[in-house]
C-alpha cells in the first residue's frame, strides 16, 4: 500500500538564551516583598524597548493560592522607568503585608527590580530582589542550587519560593560543603503562591550548620527559588540567588528528537521544542500501522503534524494537550492529536500520542475514527 504525505507549510524561528541578571520578560516574578514597621518595599519597572508597553503589577499574598490577585496597571513609554515607592502601601493600600509580585507586560518586555528595606528615620538598610522572567525560573524537570546558607550563632537563613500560574512541586535537599545531605523535604505550592520560612521551618528539627547548599528540584510547574542570609548581630540581610537554569542548556529547554512506536516497533518521529518552560513547537511525521486491523478501510496517509499546536507549559502535557491539524486545503480531513509526556531521567521525555481523524472521505475514509496510542520517546539534542 502506498502512503501519501500530507503537509502544511509553516516557518518557525527558534531561540533560547541563558538567563542574565535583570533579564527582560513579559511575565516577571519578584519572589519576595513585604511591609510592616519598620519595613517597606520599593518596586522599579523599566521598559528597555522603544514602544510603549502596558504593564500590570499583581500582588501575590504569601502562603495561599492567588488565582485573582489585586493589581495595578499603567502604560510605560520606551526607555522610561516607573518608580513605585512603598508600593504595598501607596499602590495596594496595605499597611502590612507579605508576599511577592508578578509583573505582566503587554506589547513588549520589561525589566523589574525591587528593594526591601527598614528605616530608623535617619538611615535605611535592606536587600534587593531581582525580577526573574518566567522563562528563567526553574522549570519542571530542572534543578537549581543556592549556596552559602548557614544556621548558627552568627547567621540565620530564610528560604523563599514563588510558584508560577500552575503552581509547583519542589524537592529540597540541604547539603554540607562535602555534598552530604543534611535534610530533605518536598514543598507543594498552589498557583502564584509565595513561600518564605526559616530554613529550620522548611526542615523541622534541623541542627545548626555552616556554609550549606540548598538543592531544589522542580518536578511540576515552575518556581523562583532562593534564600536570605541574615547577620544575627547587625540584622543585615543578604539575598542568596539560585543558579540560572531556565532557558539554558542545563534546564528542560531545548530541542528534543522524538520517535513514535507502534506495537511492532515501527516508528515515525520529529522534534519537540521547549523554550521558557513551554512547548513552543512540535514538528513530526505520523503513521500508525496499528490501525490496520482488517475490520475497516486502511488509512493511506502519512501526516506531517504539529502546526495546530498553541504553545503550552510543559506541566500541562502530564495530563495531555489536545490540538487539531487541518488538511482540508489539500482536499482531505482533520486530525485531532492528544500529546502526553513527562520529563524522564536525564534529558528525556516519555509519553504517548493519540489521534482521532474526522471529515476524511473517498480513498482516505479509513483515516476517520480513533487511532491506537503510540508510545513517545524523546531525547534532548541541544
Amino acid at each position: 500500500m502506498t502512503r501519501r504525505l500530507l503537509t502544511s507549510i509553516f516557518l518557525m524561528a527558534l531561540a533560547a538564551a541563558p538567563a542574565l541578571a535583570l533579564s527582560p520578560g513579559d511575565v516577571t516574578i519578584v519572589p519576595a516583598a513585604g511591609r510592616g514597621a519598620p519595613w517597606g518595599t520599593d518596586l522599579y519597572v523599566m521598559n528597555p524597548g522603544t514602544a510603549t508597553v502596558d504593564v500590570t503589577v499583581y500582588w501575590l499574598v504569601r502562603d495561599q493560592a492567588n488565582p485573582s490577585p489585586a493589581s495595578i496597571s499603567f502604560s510605560l513609554p520606551g526607555g522610561d522607568t516607573e518608580v513605585l515607592d512603598d508600593v504595598i502601601l501607596n499602590d495596594f493600600g496595605l499597611s502590612e503585608g507579605n508576599g511577592a509580585f508578578v509583573v505582566i507586560a503587554d506589547g513588549g518586555e520589561v525589566i523589574v527590580n525591587s528593594r526591601i528595606y527598614a528605616s530608623d528615620g535617619t538611615a535605611t538598610f535592606g536587600q534587593g530582589f531581582e525580577g526573574i522572567p518566567d522563562w528563567a525560573a526553574t522549570q519542571a524537570g530542572s534543578a537549581t542550587d543556592i549556596v552559602g546558607l548557614s544556621q548558627n550563632a552568627s547567621f540565620r537563613c530564610n528560604v523563599y519560593a514563588t510558584a508560577g500560574e500552575t503552581g509547583a512541586v519542589i524537592n529540597f535537599s540541604l547539603r554540607d560543603p562535602q555534598g552530604g545531605v543534611l535534610a530533605s523535604t518536598a514543598l507543594a505550592l498552589d498557583a502564584w503562591e509565595p513561600y518564605l520560612k526559616r530554613v529550620n521551618q522548611l526542615f523541622p528539627g534541623l541542627a545548626n550548620f555552616d556554609n550549606g547548599t540548598l538543592h531544589a528540584e522542580v518536578t511540576s510547574g515552575l518556581a523562583v527559588v532562593g534564600a536570605s542570609k541574615v547577620d544575627n548581630a547587625s540584622t543585615d540581610p543578604t539575598t542568596l540567588e539560585s543558579a540560572a537554569t531556565g532557558g539554558g542548556s542545563g534546564g528542560i529547554d531545548g530541542t528534543y528528537q522524538f520517535a513514535l512506536y507502534d506495537s511492532l516497533l515501527f516508528a515515525a518521529g520529529g522534534n519537540i521544542v521547549i523554550s521558557g518552560g513551554q512547548v513552543t513547537a512540535i514538528v513530526g511525521t505520523y503513521f500508525n500501522w496499528d490501525k490496520l486491523d482488517g475490520t475497516e478501510p486502511a488509512c493511506p496517509l502519512l501526516f506531517q503534524w504539529g502546526q495546530g499546536l498553541t504553545p503550552a507549559p510543559v506541566a500541562d502535557f502530564a495530563d495531555g494537550v489536545t490540538f487539531a491539524d487541518s488538511y482540508q486545503p489539500s482536499g482531505s480531513g482533520v486530525m485531532t492529536w492528544t500529546v502526553e509526556f513527562v520529563p524522564g531521567t536525564g534529558t528525556s521525555l516519555e509519553g504517548q500520542v493519540t489521534a482521532v481523524g474526522s471529515q476524511f472521505s473517498g480513498q482516505d475514509a479509513g483515516c476517520n475514527g480513533d487511532f491506537p496510542a503510540l508510545v513517545l520517546h524523546a531525547g534532548k539534542t541541544n
